[in-house]
């Protein structure tokens, strides 16, 4: 018992700094290992995304020349409007209500009335026979103006006071003057263009068409779309009729 004693308080003694020494040696160089494989990865990825952002930063942008628009082809000039062709037009919006008057004058004309691009078509006409009661009904699906019987609005006041304008009627007997509103690019051919006015005042001999703009009266006006007017000779007076923008209106020429 005395030597077993002695043999194990003989054996060296077991160090445990040493085994923590180890162990946190061991530790700190894997955590080390570990940190500078992270930080290679990590500047591996980083020159690849900064290597793929450079090459799209420097890849030429291709400089192409615009190739040169062709502007809209102007629409090919309509031809003039035949008595045949009037005479359906007058069917279709006006029905057998009226008839073209008989003269020896021109009875139709036709321009850009209204300033929307669209060929308008006028007309002189008559009532037919019988027909009177229901030209002047309220269900017709024509508007009847009296071009002497007009208003413009003066340009620079934001209150206006209308003035009552009586409604108009054909007499009996009553040259008038159809206009046609035309529809599109076939303009008062379009099947769908059935918008009609029948003016009073306005059925004259047809002398030409001319811009709006170039008479002096309609410029003081301050119009609000530029249109084409009809020139006529009315009781032996030159004048014009020209679109308010909201009915048709004669006006004699200057001097």
């Amino acid at each position: 018992m005395a030597a077993r004693h002695e043999e194990f308080c003989a054996s060296p003694p077991i160090s445990f700094s040493g085994v923590y020494q180890g162990t946190t040696m061991n530790s700190i160089l894997k955590k080390a290992m570990c940190w500078s494989a992270a930080m290679g990865l990590l500047a591996f990825t980083g020159c690849k995304q900064q290597g793929g952002r450079e090459a799209r930063y420097e890849k030429p942008i291709p400089v192409t020349t615009p190739l040169p628009q062709k502007s809209p082809e102007p629409a090919a000039p309509l031809p003039p409007p035949t008595s045949v062709e009037v005479a359906g037009v007058l069917s279709r919006v006006f029905a057998d209500d009226l008839r073209l008057a008989s003269s020896a004058q021109a009875l139709f004309i036709a321009g850009d009335f209204n300033g929307d691009d669209s060929q308008d078509l006028a007309m002189i006409v008559r009532p037919a026979p019988g027909k009177l009661e229901d030209i002047n009904s309220e269900l017709a699906n024509w508007i009847i103006q009296d071009a002497d019987v007009f208003f413009v609005p003066p340009s620079g006041q934001h209150v206006v006071t209308v003035p009552k304008i009586t409604a108009a009627k054909v007499m009996e007997g009553e040259t008038v003057l159809a206009v046609v509103h035309g529809y599109g690019r076939q303009g008062w051919r379009n099947p769908d263009a059935r918008q009609g006015y029948l003016v009073k005042h306005a059925a004259a001999t047809f002398l030409s068409l001319g811009p709006s703009i170039a008479e002096k009266s309609i410029r003081q006006m301050h119009l609000p779309v530029r249109t084409e007017i009809i020139y006529e000779l009315r009781n032996k007076k030159r004048g014009f009729l020209f679109w308010t923008g909201q009915a048709y209106a004669w006006h004699p020429s200057e001097g």
